[in-house]
């Protein structure tokens, strides 16, 4: 199977990575770092996953390392 996906202005792409992190409270998050400022919509944006309570920062790293075996993109696409 193929991308079939059509490049147009409502759709943006950039390769991205997840990193396991602190949140400001001190629980382990998920963050989602892009490699190249090619979505405008995020810029400047900070996208974390909030995980469930109890998740150790080993667990968060093993989760986020999990996650970029698999996902190499993030696709916007605006109606």
């Amino acid at each position: 199977m193929g991308d079939n996906t059509v490049a147009s202005p409502n759709v943006q792409k950039s390769n991205c990575r997840f990193q396991a992190s602190k949140a400001k409270d001190g629980n382990p998050t998920i963050k989602l770092e892009l490699f190249h400022p090619t979505i405008s919509s995020l810029a400047g944006v900070t996208i974390e996953f909030e995980l469930m309570g109890g998740t150790t920062a080993r667990e968060a790293k093993a989760l986020a390392d999990a996650v970029n075996d698999r996902i190499i993109a993030i696709v916007l696409t605006q109606p």
